[in-house]
């Protein structure tokens, strides 16, 4: 009997496969905000909780903090790059992740990733003035290199409200404005009694009317190697007077 249930108890154990929990990058973007990498903790199995950690960027030499962006997720903010590191296609990352395993016993999970660089420009239209024929056009920025706004093509300001035109200029009007890398504002002014291809109906605007700004932009993105030029189109709808 002891040996049958020796036995027996030998056939029932079967070889176990532990699951390791590791990190691995989510993403990496470069913005006017500096660059972020966004690290995921993958395996995690049992009551494992993060708590911080640190990574470091082997292209710069930069260390910083990881932040806890969510129960298995970690982020890191480092400051605006110079603008050589936008033209990296990849950056490696290394570092350490902490936290605790069950009943609170420490736990750490080292890491080398190497992860695509996501660069990440917006320009938009954030406020639009206009009153006795002069346009001020409030441009909001967030850009990890300098750009250059050089023309505005056939800008057109739309009454919603009354379905007719406030303005429309045929062709360009020539601009020359200088963005800085960073988050900020930039105003744009247009006289348009002074634009010969303006096409003007009325000066003013009637509060509580909506308004749409169309404004097509050429713009020049300054990389450290090579300058590239592309037209966007901007817009901002928006109701007079509040």
């Amino acid at each position: 009997m002891v040996t049958y249930a020796a036995v027996k108890f030998t056939s029932s154990i079967h070889p176990a496969t532990m699951v390791t929990p590791y990190v691995d990058i989510e993403n990496v973007t470069v913005s006017g905000e500096g660059l972020i990498i966004k690290l995921a903790v993958i395996n995690a199995m049992g009551n494992l909780t993060i708590t911080g950690g640190y990574a470091n960027i082997i292209e710069t030499g930069q260390s910083a903090p990881l932040s806890v962006a969510g129960p298995l997720t970690l982020e890191a903010r480092y400051p605006l790059l110079p603008p050589q590191y936008v033209n990296l296609s990849t950056i490696g990352v290394k570092g350490l992740v902490s936290g605790t395993f069950y009943g609170g016993d420490p736990m750490y999970i080292g890491f080398f990733l190497v992860a695509p660089v996501s660069v990440r420009i917006n320009v938009w239209v954030s406020n639009v003035k206009y009153s006795d024929c002069i346009l001020d056009i409030t441009l909001s920025y967030s850009t990890p290199i300098p750009l250059v706004i050089s023309e505005l093509t056939n800008a057109t300001l739309v009454d919603d409200t009354q379905s007719s035109y406030v303005f429309y200029v045929i062709g360009n009007i020539p601009v020359r404005t200088y963005i800085s890398p960073g988050i900020n504002n930039t105003v744009i002014t247009i006289n348009l009694s002074k634009i010969s291809s303006a096409r003007v109906f009325t000066c003013s605007l009637i509060s509580g009317h909506t308004y749409t700004l169309y404004l097509p932009i050429t713009v020049t993105y300054m990389y450290p190697t090579t300058n590239v030029t592309n037209q966007l189109t901007l817009y901002n709808v928006f109701r007079a007077g509040g």
